[in-house]
């Protein structure tokens, strides 16, 4: 342990090390949790923490005599200071749960593929009006990627998905980070992603309802006229509202026995 640590200080990979450390564990939190949130700040505060505990760690190991006591002492006092930053970062009810039940924590994100949720959501492939967004697309961009091999022009973001220059449809970022410019997208599909966070926050009583139906909004001024914003689970608390609105249609349709997904087109 002690020899790693000198080759990383003394190449200063220290930074490098503790960035990657930091977003390795914010996403073993979000598969654990698919409901927590993590900003770019977030992160940086994560990995200011691992850097801070790693020269503990150096410091400790410095000392031929330090004790078992003294090491249990270290990772408790890591653990409190994780388990701090998840409750700043994500509020205590959330970590309520946890304490009643370890299983009602665990609320884990599954990998789609791009036919089920064209079925889900009934999407006429050969008609969508482009360019198409795939919000929350998971890790493998499946949708995505069965769109642009139709030669559909299709993008995704997502807090996941690997960016890389050989595939710049792709961006790594969640949705509460990111602008949505008004007229810009034709199509905008989120399948088990946005509309479910938006629902969680809302019977959630240390929630954000207010921001996520700002970025709702948000999302639905980015469609261009004709353009549809097709997701579910459907959001009947604020879709009542949106519905009173001329400017856009809303239409539910039954998936399941109690499950319905929803579209919105706006009209002009």
């Amino acid at each position: 342990m002690i020899k790693v640590l000198e080759r990383i200080i003394a190449d200063g990979l220290l930074n490098h090390f503790t960035n990657k450390l930091a977003e390795q564990g914010i996403r073993h939190f979000i598969q654990v949790n698919q409901f927590m949130q993590f900003t770019s700040k977030d992160k940086l505060e994560l990995a200011g923490l691992y850097k801070d505990q790693f020269m503990r760690i150096w410091s400790l190991l410095q000392h031929e005599g330090t004790g078992e006591e003294a090491i249990q002492q270290f990772f408790h006092k890591h653990y409190q200071q994780l388990r701090t930053f998840l409750i700043k970062t994500n509020g205590e009810e959330l970590f309520k749960k946890y304490t009643m039940d370890p299983h009602l924590f665990w609320v884990p994100c599954e990998q789609y593929s791009a036919n089920l949720q064209v079925a889900w959501l009934g999407l006429d492939v050969e008609h969508l009006y482009p360019p198409v967004l795939d919000l929350g697309c998971g890790p493998q961009a499946n949708l995505v990627r069965f769109l642009r091999g139709k030669k559909i022009e299709a993008y995704g973001m997502d807090r996941e998905v690997e960016e890389s220059e050989d595939q710049p449809f792709l961006r790594r970022m969640g949705w509460m980070e990111a602008s949505f410019e008004k007229d810009q997208w034709g199509t905008i599909i989120s399948h088990l992603a946005f509309s479910n966070h938006f629902t969680h926050h809302h019977l959630k009583s240390d929630g954000e309802p207010e921001a996520y139906a700002e970025k709702y909004m948000e999302l639905l001024r980015a469609l261009k006229p004709g353009g549809a914003f097709f997701y579910a689970p459907s959001v009947p608390f604020i879709e009542s509202f949106v519905d009173q609105l001329p400017q856009y249609f809303v239409r539910r349709t039954r998936v399941t026995g109690t499950q319905q997904m929803t579209q919105i087109t706006r009209l002009y």
